[in-house]
C-alpha cells in the first residue's frame, strides 16, 4: 500500500499520479474547484478521464471512459483532501470511493483500503474521520435527491459542466 497523491500543475498543464507524469487537455478554475481532462495513453482499462475536484467538498467527480465502453459508473468519486500551493493542486486520496451507476445505484468501495491506510500510518485517523463523514454525507445528500448527483450538487449551489467538446473519441 502506497501513500496515493496527484499533483495537478494548472500552468504547465501536467497531471502526475504514481504511474508518471501526463499532459492535459483541460483545466478550468471555477467558484467550487477545477475541472480537469485528459487522455489515459496505454492504460489498459481507461482511454479518458474528466474530473471536477471540489476542495471545500474534498470530493473529486470523475467520469471514465474505457476502451470497451462497458464502465459500470456515470460517476466515479474519489474522497479526497487538496492542497493548493499557487497555480499546483496536491489531490490527497482519502481511500474511499462511491460509484453512482447510470441507474442511480450506489456502490460504496475500499472501505477496506481506509482500514490499510490508517494501519500503516499513511492516514490519520482525523482523515480517515473526515473520509468517512464526508461519504456519509455525500450520500444522505443523494438521496434526498434519488440518487441524481447534478440534483443533490444544484442543492447546494454547484452546477457542474462535463462536454467541453475538446475530445473527438472519449
Amino acid at each position: 500500500m502506497h501513500l496515493k497523491v496527484q499533483t495537478h500543475n494548472l500552468v504547465a498543464k501536467t497531471h502526475t499520479v504514481k504511474a508518471g507524469t501526463f499532459p492535459v487537455a483541460l483545466y478550468h478554475q471555477h467558484p467550487h474547484g477545477v475541472y480537469v481532462e485528459r487522455a489515459f495513453v496505454g492504460h489498459p482499462t481507461f482511454r479518458y478521464w474528466k474530473a471536477h475536484i471540489l476542495p471545500e467538498q474534498h470530493l473529486q467527480i470523475c467520469q471514465y471512459t474505457t476502451h470497451q465502453d462497458d464502465y459500470p459508473f456515470e460517476f466515479y468519486i474519489d474522497i479526497v483532501q487538496v492542497e493548493r500551493e499557487g497555480h499546483v493542486l496536491k489531490v490527497r486520496d482519502l481511500y474511499l470511493d462511491l460509484g453512482i451507476a447510470h441507474n442511480g445505484t450506489l456502490t460504496l468501495m475500499d472501505t477496506h483500503e481506509l482500514f490499510e491506510a490508517v494501519g500503516a500510518g499513511l492516514i490519520g485517523l482525523d482523515e480517515a474521520f473526515l473520509a468517512t463523514q464526508t461519504l456519509h454525507d455525500l450520500i444522505n445528500r443523494l438521496g434526498e435527491h434519488e440518487n441524481n448527483l447534478d440534483r443533490t450538487l444544484q442543492a447546494q449551489g454547484i452546477a457542474l459542466k462535463w462536454d467541453w467538446n475538446l475530445s473527438s473519441t472519449p
